[in-house]
């Protein structure tokens, strides 16, 4: 996933929190709240119950960002990273 988001950095802008998703137009989106990029990361049509879409969720941090999460594609939403560490 990483190599796959890796094109799309360059596009972040200075919002609150950002979502790379590879396949999804378009690819960079931004989120007033953590709630709504993890929701971007998770869900998507066409993957199975359960299962989430995988993408990069990003923090703006000062003058640029920080990675929070990575997710691949498929992973079971029981087994998130935020959930991981609840």
């Amino acid at each position: 996933m990483e190599a796959r988001c890796a094109m799309y950095r360059d596009k972040l802008k200075p919002d609150p929190f950002a979502t790379i998703v590879p396949g999804r137009s378009p690819e960079v989106k931004y989120h007033s709240g953590l709630g709504r990029a993890k929701a971007a990361v998770t869900h998507a049509g066409g993957w199975g119950p359960g299962d989430a879409r995988g993408g990069e969720i990003y923090k703006r941090a000062g003058d640029g960002w920080e990675l929070l999460y990575r997710v691949e594609a498929g992973t079971p939403t029981a087994q998130l990273p935020w959930r991981e560490s609840q």
